[in-house]
């Protein structure tokens, strides 16, 4: 039960300061600037990188399409350039988290000379006016990293009740309503027999989920394997799926993402597998591993991202870089047997 507390009161410390130095982060790199375009539009820039944005039309019913179009792009020809190299990768907001009230139907990635154009289809079903909340895009040139950052933009949601469709009483005027007519008593046999395959099913429940408690207690407990031991074991199972010779690309990138958290939580006793990308690189800052290694999880993560939720198609070099990085990271951390036996025996000493 000692032991179940403290990490319980670790996971809440790692996530309240993760979630701080996600806030310092975001504040250190966020800047603005104006461009004129027609309709809505809304433009931030930091560094070189600009990211501009303008929906169509600006006002909708419940239910209508609008279109939202967001360039990221640059002030010079080179700098335009470099945004469309393959050492750039751009990783676009959340379709299913950061658009606040509406809902993305569909969306579109588009290469071209001016820069990389982002095209959503939204609807909302809220019956009142909404804003498209600030979005942001991370712009990841080697090492450095860009945050860019739209202006919210309203949405006017116009009502589809005409102005005279309500009453003196400020209410709906509903006409054609009959009185409410008087039916039959209830039977209530039915309602009996509904009541006892209720019971009847709660009570095979609670029977199927006594016994599979009882039969636990007797099972032995089977000892985990080492945390490097298990990640190398799960990914040569991995390999042997040859998801890359099929062109399943987004479910090995999955799975070894999965197989990389796996690792980190269980080697330095963290919720790694229930953090974001973000949440994960403010943990490396303060994790006590070096520099190099931090570097290396981070690019894999932030490339990995763009396969799993961007749609992007990595060449061959960035792919084979994905198990290269993960690998290196292993290697690097894997704990030293002789050094955990030193400190165990130390701690034993202590508690003596």
């Amino acid at each position: 039960m000692i032991t179940m507390k403290n990490r319980t009161t670790h996971r809440h410390f790692y996530r309240m300061a993760v979630n701080a130095l996600l806030v310092l982060t975001s504040a250190a790199f966020v800047a603005f600037a104006d461009m004129d375009t027609i309709n809505p539009v809304n433009q931030n820039s930091v560094s070189t990188a600009i990211v501009a944005a303008a929906v169509t039309p600006d006002s909708a019913t419940v239910g209508d399409v609008l279109s939202l179009e967001i360039m990221v792009s640059a002030e010079s020809a080179d700098q335009r350039a470099l945004l469309r190299s393959a050492a750039t990768v751009i990783v676009p907001p959340d379709a299913e988290r950061d658009f606040g009230g509406f809902v993305v139907l569909s969306s579109s990635i588009e290469e071209g000379e001016a820069g990389t154009v982002y095209r959503y289809n939204l609807t909302t079903f809220r019956p009142q006016t909404c804003t498209i909340p600030s979005l942001r895009f991370l712009v990841n040139k080697g090492f450095s990293v860009d945050t860019l950052f739209t202006d919210p933009i309203p949405i006017t949601i116009i009502s589809v009740i005409p102005a005279d469709a309500a009453d003196a009483e400020g209410g709906l005027a509903i006409m054609g309503l009959k009185a409410q007519q008087k039916t039959g008593g209830a039977d209530i046999r039915s309602l009996w027999i509904l009541l006892l395959i209720a019971l009847a099913v709660l009570a095979y429940y609670l029977l199927g989920k006594y016994a599979r408690k009882k039969s636990g207690e007797h099972a032995p407990a089977v000892p985990l394997k080492p945390p490097y031991e298990e990640a190398i074991e799960a990914i040569e199972k991995l390999e042997s799926k040859k998801l890359l010779e099929q062109g399943n690309i987004k479910e090995y990138v999955f799975d070894l993402s999965e197989i990389f958290k796996r690792y980190i939580g269980r080697r330095y006793d963290t919720i790694a597998s229930e953090l974001t990308t973000e949440e994960i690189v403010a943990w490396l800052e303060f994790s006590g591993i070096s520099f190099e290694m931090r570097l290396c999880a981070e690019r894999f993560l932030r490339t990995g991202d763009q396969v799993k939720f961007a749609k992007w198609k990595p060449d061959q070099e960035t792919i084979d870089s994905f198990m290269k990085d993960v690998r290196t990271f292993l290697e690097a951390t894997k704990p030293d047997p002789q050094l955990q036996y030193e400190q165990k025996t130390e701690r034993m000493g202590a508690v003596e």
